[in-house]
């Protein structure tokens, strides 16, 4: 019985790690590496690909406030799935800007329910059995959709252009989409898993779970506008540098490679430091990985830059959300309420840059980035962790 309960546990993980790989990593970041070569055929400006990705920002808060009135089941999970790949597939197959925006805005908004259905679904259980490191193993699924899309984008467009890169990853999600209708098929009846789980307390991580409710949401509103002007803007600014010649889609790659193990690596450090501590470094990390292709375009240290912000961005959603489990106390519905913020940040960051970008260049809005995250941090600090007994009673609970 403890091996078919490990299995199932193992298949709906993985097809949690798959589903955040097919609406995350592809149908939402995979505009990343694609928009460049929309621009060198004269279809975006840096304002209108901004304003584009701003439509599935504003499409992913919709989707994360809304999620919380839709139901925790199978049916709505594949339902997202779906719509997302079929938002992903028609880019490619239609050359109208009012039309991509509205397949953006869908995509953001069941990128936004899907992500929410499945953190509360999976961390709910994790919380439950006392094994939330493994939470780090669920997000690095948008890593891995970063990882394979990123790597796959020049050869994809170098045959078929950047209609046939989407058209391609479309496919590719709808793969994807088979094994998570497998995964979670396999994994037996909600009511079979739900009665082996046995009910565990949430001890008390922070001094003040009120107090810390509203540093997270302030917090995770930066990082939402801090790492997205990073993540939107920065293959578009190698692409623009002549003196750079590697492939801007492969450093977009080295994001994913960064990303994949991040989030375990982070529920680790989260387990041996504390979630808030944890917190501050990753925080100071992605810090000075988007200031380094402001000073320099040296391909050693620009692949450094995206190693680490790829190691920090997923890591932070990673923790912040433990977190936000760990306070449910303080407030229903947190982790949707923290999805919603940062997608509020999300979806002011590229208009912003977008703007500053079509009579500047990049250094502008990637300072501002920035400035931003270092008010997250300092915000961060504000967090006064519980001393003693109960800080190791939650590395246990934690690390089980």
């Amino acid at each position: 019985m403890e091996n078919t309960f490990a299995n199932q546990h193992n298949r709906l993980l993985l097809s949690g790690f798959l589903s955040l790989a097919v609406v995350m990593g592809i149908g939402r970041f995979s505009y990343t590496p694609i928009f460049p070569y929309m621009e060198l055929d004269q279809l975006l400006t840096p304002f209108s690909a901004g304003l584009l990705a701003t439509f599935n920002y504003i499409g992913y808060f919709l989707g994360a406030l809304g999620a919380r009135y839709v139901p925790r089941s199978d049916k709505w999970l594949y339902i997202g799935l779906g719509v997302n790949i079929g938002t992903t597939l028609l880019m490619g197959l239609l050359d109208n800007y009012m039309i991509w925006s509205i397949w953006r805005l869908l995509s953001g908004m069941t990128s936004g329910m899907v992500f929410v259905i499945v953190s509360n679904l999976i961390l709910s259980r994790l919380n439950q059995t006392g094994k939330m490191y493994y939470s780090g193993f669920l997000y690095g699924g948008v890593g891995f959709g970063i990882c394979v899309s990123g790597a796959a984008i020049p050869t994809i467009q170098s045959n078929y252009g950047w209609e046939g890169t989407w058209i391609s990853l479309g496919l590719l999600s709808g793969v994807f989409m088979v094994a998570i209708m497998l995964g979670m098929w396999k994994q037996g009846t909600r009511a079979s898993l739900s009665g082996q789980i046995r009910k565990n307390r949430h001890p008390e991580v922070v001094q003040n779970p009120k107090k810390a409710k509203y540093a997270l949401y302030i917090s995770y509103t930066g990082e939402g506008f801090g790492y997205i002007i990073f993540g939107t803007f920065i293959t578009a600014m190698l692409v623009k540098n002549p003196s750079f010649a590697f492939e801007s889609s492969y450093v977009w790659a080295i994001v994913g490679v960064g990303a994949i193990p991040s989030c375990l690596f982070w529920s680790w450090l989260g387990t041996r430091l504390s979630p808030v501590r944890a917190l501050k470094w990753a925080y100071m990390m992605q810090i000075i990985s988007i200031l380094i292709p402001v000073f320099t375009d040296h391909l050693l240290l620009t692949l450094l830059s995206a190693l680490g912000f790829g190691a920090t961005f997923m890591g932070i959603t990673t923790l912040t959300l433990t977190l936000a489990k760990s306070l449910e106390a303080a407030g229903p519905n947190l982790v949707s309420g923290l999805t919603a913020a940062y997608a509020i940040g999300q979806l002011l960051g590229p208009v912003v840059a977008g703007t500053i970008i079509s009579v500047n260049d990049f250094t502008i809005p990637f300072m501002i980035s920035a400035v931003v995250l270092v008010a997250a941090l300092i915000t961060i600090n504000s967090i006064k962790e519980r001393k003693g007994d109960a800080s190791n009673a939650v590395r246990k609970h934690q690390s089980y």
